[in-house]
């Protein structure tokens, strides 16, 4: 039941067990593309009358307070998959140019399903 509980992203506190932490771990599946795209997606789906500039800087606004070296996502498995792919998430993150392409990317592929 700890487990359970405890796998949350937004959690503020350190899961109670190994298990807890190792159900945390395996809910983070940390892949880049697909967290941009659900990211983006949210917002297409949640705030239609939002333009692109404002879909962007929500988005943006949401992988810093998430994602970034200050965001709240927490991993506590050292050295997993999943932390090496958050240094990557996070490095794309710090440069918003790099983050800007992605999105740019992202949004048109969406365009283009939707048309």
């Amino acid at each position: 039941k700890e487990a359970v509980e405890d796998h949350r992203a937004s959690s503020s506190r350190q899961p109670r067990s190994i298990y807890g932490k190792i159900v945390a771990e395996a809910d983070r599946d940390i892949d880049v593309h697909e967290i941009f795209l659900r990211a983006i997606e949210y917002g297409e789906e949640n705030y239609p009358g939002k333009g692109k500039e404002e879909q962007w800087q929500r988005f943006a606004d949401h992988m810093d307070e998430k994602y970034s070296r200050n965001g709240y996502i927490k991993l506590w498995i050292p050295n997993s998959p999943n932390e090496k792919a958050l240094k990557e998430l996070r490095n794309i993150i710090e440069d918003k140019t790099e983050l800007r392409k992605y999105f740019e990317e992202i949004y048109e592929e969406l365009r283009k399903k939707k048309s």
